[in-house]
């Protein structure tokens, strides 16, 4: 850890004058976690959608890499996105720090994650069995990368604690990195550790599958997609630090627990750890209505500008609100919660970055076409028999999405090379809505 003592005179100067510079290791190592996440749920969601309009032949290459869906939309798509993406690229300046720690452990997280899609998709592609020893081989990739990524983040904001004059109270963002990191970090152990005693004594321990992850996924979600909304707003909204940490620190210590106690119990203790499963599911519900109710709380009075970015963070507060309040009425709402929440989390993190913090423009009438065909299939999704017209609006949108991403990238607006770190939260911000 660096401290003040061994910090470089550039480096204090950074701390002392409360600004960040852009970075382009960060910048690139950001961007390639993004780029990850969206071929993956291109390619998962896509072939999902393309196999439920009967596009798929059967036995096909692409309906045995279909096969994979779980195993992408889970590990590959939510994670590296919110922890390793926008982690990267966000925590520098909402720590008023010049750059990332640990470069070499968020390096070799994003070439091993990398690694493990590639041999999903082949393993899948070459008809291998969720089971097989193939598939197993890409988890433990997985948590090697997830892990190296989550020491990365979590160095990067222990330090600025250490050598920080003015010890700032961390916003909603910091937060949830923080503790989606955490969450990563004591839960992905468990899952590795699952994978080698199945190999070790396969006639005592149940199969390992992406699935089995469905209940830290989830509370990643929540966490790092609720900072990455309160982040969208916080140039013109006012939010308490305190009760926004308190839910979070109390969702991520119960959900942890508790999917490990639900999940690789056997025996006897199975109806107990049910019981103990559902307890859980209630209060991370009621997290999430609470973490909403906070942020409208804070935006209430403020003149917001719904711009694209904002359209998709209030997409997300009200899928996965309603999707965990479904989930604990009748069981059928953690879909949403999971897949529909990390799909408005992704694209509204996505046009923030590209859109207003990088100086980068898109086309907003596309955006726009974007949001809406998102917003009209997830409405089509909990109507009965909508389901094939649900699966073609998706797919327009994800054109759309491509579209919108690749003009981002062909035209740049020169950002500007110091920026200011946020102002301390609470304050009067008289600028323009995002």
């Amino acid at each position: 850890m660096i401290s003040a003592q061994t910090q470089s005179p550039q480096d204090r100067s950074h701390t002392h004058r409360h600004v960040v510079t852009t970075d382009r290791v960060d910048t690139t190592m950001g961007a390639a976690y993004v780029l990850l996440a969206a071929l993956a749920g291109l390619c998962g969601g896509g072939l999902s959608v393309a196999n439920g309009l009967g596009l798929l032949p059967a036995g096909s290459l692409g309906a045995r890499i279909e096969q994979a869906h779980p195993a992408l939309m889970l590990l590959y798509v939510a994670i590296p996105a919110l922890v390793g993406g926008f982690g990267t690229l966000w925590l520098p300046r909402a720590l008023a720090r010049s750059r990332m720690l640990a470069r070499g452990f968020n390096g070799a997280g994003l070439g091993l994650v990398v690694c493990a899609a590639l041999l999903t998709v082949v393993n899948a592609g070459q008809g291998a069995s969720a089971h097989a020893t193939g598939a197993g081989v890409a988890i433990l990739l997985w948590c090697a990368g997830t892990l190296s990524t989550c020491m990365a983040l979590l160095a990067t904001v222990f330090d600025s604690r250490a050598d920080s004059i003015a010890r700032r109270a961390f916003s909603p963002f910091v937060w949830g990195e923080m503790l989606a990191a955490a969450v990563l970090l004591l839960s992905v152990p468990v899952l590795a550790g699952q994978v080698v005693r199945g190999w070790i004594w396969p006639s005592l321990t149940q199969p390992v599958m992406a699935e089995s992850f469905a209940g830290p996924v989830s509370l990643v979600i929540l966490l790092a997609g609720f900072g990455i909304v309160f982040e969208m707003s916080a140039r013109f909204a006012r939010f308490s630090e305190r009760p926004v940490a308190i839910i979070m620190a109390a969702t991520a210590a119960t959900g942890v627990v508790a999917w490990v106690k639900t999940e690789f119990v056997q025996g006897a203790e199975r109806t107990s750890a049910v019981w103990v499963g559902g307890v859980v599911l209630a209060l991370c519900s009621l997290s999430a209505v609470c973490l909403a109710g906070l942020w409208l709380a804070g935006t209430w009075k403020s003149r917001v500008a719904l711009r694209t970015p904002l359209l998709w963070g209030l997409g997300f507060l009200a899928v996965v609100s309603v999707g965990w309040v479904a989930q604990v009425v009748d069981g059928t709402g953690l879909h949403s919660a999971l897949q529909l929440g990390a799909l408005y989390a992704v694209c509204g993190g996505f046009y923030l970055w590209r859109g207003e913090e990088c100086g980068f423009w898109y086309p907003q009438a596309l955006a726009l076409l974007h949001f809406g065909l998102t917003a009209a299939a997830t409405a089509l999704v909990f109507m009965p028999g909508q389901q094939v017209l649900s699966g073609a609006l998706f797919g327009l949108s994800a054109l759309c999405f491509v579209l919108t991403a690749g003009a981002s990238f062909g035209r740049n607006v020169p950002a500007a090379s110091v920026v200011p770190a946020p102002a301390p939260r609470g304050a009067n911000a008289e600028e323009p809505a995002r």
